[in-house]
Order: C-alpha cells, then sequence, then structure tokens
C-alpha cells in the first residue's frame, strides 16, 4: 500500500517505497529553490556584480524596494529542506578584500560556510535523503579562487560527496548513494574548476526561459523537455524572469507577489500534468527537477505537487506487474 508522499516533506525520500529508491535520481521528480540563498539577503545590503548597472543607482534612492525584487526565497536553507527541496540553486561571488565567498542575487547575501554547514547536519540527522548542489553562476572569480571554493566544498561534505569517477548518473539511485552513505551531488558549471568529484554542466542542463508571460513560460518549458537525452538530469526552470523595465511602474509590488503567485496559479496544473521517470531516445522525454521562487506559497504546495509525481512510477510499477500474461484476471 502507496503512503502518502507528501505527508512528511522533511523525509520524503527515506520514506519512498523500495521500488523507487532503486530508480536513477535522474528519473524522479524532484523539488528545487531558484536562487536558493537569496533569503539571506538583509536590508542595506551592498548590490553585487551579477546586477544590472541601473541596479546600483535605484539601490541608492530606494533600497527596500531593490530589495524585494532580489530576495526569490522566504524559507531558510533549513526550512526549504524541511519543506522537501532536494535541488538548490547556488549563485557564488568573491568578495573582497574579505577574500570571502557570499550568496549573491542582485544583492549580496550571507558568507556560504554557515548556510553549507546547516546543509551539512541536516543530512547528519537524515541519513536517507540526497540534494543537487548546483554552483550555477560565479563572479568575480579567478582560476585560484575556483580551486578554493572546490577546496571548500569538498571540505565541508568529504565524504558524502557523490562522486562524478564512480559512476554515470543514471546508476545513482537513492538505495545506491545513500546506502554507502553518499547524500551531496555537486554540479559546478564553470570549465575552470573540473575534476573527479564534481558533475559537469552537460550532465544536468537546466535552460533558463527568460520570459515574463506565463503562456511563453510554459511553451519554452514544454519545447525544451521535448529535447531532453535519457541519461542526464534535466532541470524545468518554472520561474518568470522581470526586466527592470517591468519593475520600475510595479515598485511598490514584489516578486512574490508578481511573479511567482503568478507561477503558482498557472503553472501548477502544467506541473501536474508532468511525467518523471526513465525514457529511451525514441520516447518522449520525462521531467526530473522543478525549479520555483518562493517554495513556501500556500503551505509549501509546490513541492507537495512536485514530490507528488513519483506516485506516477509507482502506478507504473504496478500496471506493468498487473499486466503481466502469466495471470489473467476474471
Amino acid at each position: 500500500m502507496a503512503t502518502d508522499f507528501t505527508e512528511d516533506l522533511e523525509n520524503w525520500m527515506g520514506r519512498l517505497p523500495s521500488e523507487l529508491k532503486a530508480i536513477p535520481i535522474i528519473n524522479l521528480a524532484i523539488p528545487g529553490s531558484h536562487d536558493t540563498m537569496s533569503y539571506g539577503i538583509k536590508n542595506k545590503a551592498p548590490v553585487a556584480p551579477d546586477a544590472e548597472p541601473v541596479v546600483a543607482t535605484l539601490n541608492k534612492f530606494i533600497p527596500c524596494v531593490v530589495r524585494r525584487w532580489a530576495v526569490t526565497q522566504r524559507y531558510g536553507i533549513q526550512d526549504q529542506l524541511k519543506a522537501g527541496v532536494r535541488y538548490f540553486d547556488l549563485r557564488i561571488c568573491m568578495k573582497r578584500p574579505e577574500n570571502k565567498f557570499y550568496f549573491v542575487h542582485g544583492l549580496f547575501s550571507e558568507e556560504i560556510t554557515e548556510p553549507l554547514d546547516q546543509l551539512k547536519e541536516f543530512l547528519r540527522t537524515h541519513p536517507k535523503e540526497f540534494v543537487v548542489l548546483d554552483c550555477q553562476h560565479f563572479y568575480l572569480f579567478n582560476p585560484t579562487d575556483h580551486c578554493v571554493l572546490s577546496a571548500e566544498l569538498n571540505r565541508i561534505f568529504d565524504r558524502k560527496i557523490y562522486s562524478r569517477n564512480v559512476s554515470q548518473l543514471k546508476e545513482c539511485t537513492l538505495e545506491s548513494a545513500t546506502g554507502s552513505g553518499k547524500q551531496v551531488l555537486i554540479v559546478y558549471r564553470s570549465d575552470a574548476c573540473v575534476n573527479d568529484r564534481f558533475w559537469l554542466s552537460q550532465d544536468w542542463p537546466t535552460p533558463w526561459p527568460n520570459e515574463i508571460n506565463a503562456k511563453k513560460l510554459q511553451q519554452y518549458l514544454d519545447e525544451s523537455l521535448a529535447q531532453r537525452t535519457p541519461d542526464t538530469g534535466y532541470v524545468s526552470q518554472c520561474v518568470l524572469t522581470p526586466s527592470v523595465r517591468y519593475i520600475v511602474p510595479r515598485f511598490l509590488s514584489s516578486l512574490r507577489s508578481t511573479c511567482a503567485k503568478t507561477v503558482d496559479k498557472q503553472l501548477l496544473e502544467w506541473i501536474r500534468l508532468q511525467q518523471p521517470g526513465t525514457f529511451s531516445e525514441d520516447e518522449k522525454p520525462r521531467a526530473n527537477v522543478f525549479l520555483a521562487d518562493f517554495v513556501d506559497i500556500a503551505d509549501n504546495q509546490f513541492c507537495k505537487v512536485v514530490i507528488g509525481l513519483n506516485k506516477k512510477l509507482l502506478e507504473q510499477e504496478n500496471n506493468s506487474t498487473h499486466s503481466s500474461p502469466s495471470k489473467k484476471s476474471t
């Protein structure tokens, strides 16, 4: 008897039935948070190098407005984990003269160590859970900085890292990974840091829609997913991207009240229709990771919908068993 997959979001992977723990993680439906660490952006945070030039001017006069549009998550890392998020989108900047790494999204957020230590502690107390850390963008990095960050990630997660030199992605299942103490897969999207532990950009494509219209976003998601190949992971970015031109007349609003809630209303049905699971080259590609802003909206509804998609995998397993020719029902 299948349990409700969304009954215990904090432990949803560990509570999956054994049949699903044997499926590659690239074929499970996994909720992810867009610009994961932007919740740490404080009032009067300095402008980060990923911001458009006009943001520096706006931040001098209306910093509270800039912050409202820079923050994409209300939950901290621990609450995101408890809500079921298992894929984390990280944007990192080297801040000088401190020579420290900070998370950024338009503005500077937190220094990286404490949030990553909190993530490590969660994994220690939840040994059946598995996460993907997607080091998506790097700002003001030189080659030495990549080496230093790589060493820091290796130091923090150490033996918990599921290394690229171990196997192919399609061999990484919850059963095989967590069974051997591996709980973190790191995607590092820079050629400046290629090693045998971190996975490469081509291993986990994450095409960026760059749309502000929900219908065009859905069309982009459909067209992009159709290009997915069977042996890689895949991210469907269910996010609207506002330009400065879009934001200025809406400066009294926020990313949450406009873009994120629009996605929640108009894209959830699209997500519900998606199918995770394995597929071959000549079959229609299936979904894997879904990325969203403000995963907390409507009591974590986004995470519940995505995690709930994995029931379809169980139904598939049951249907294939019941359709076996060895036994006919009367």
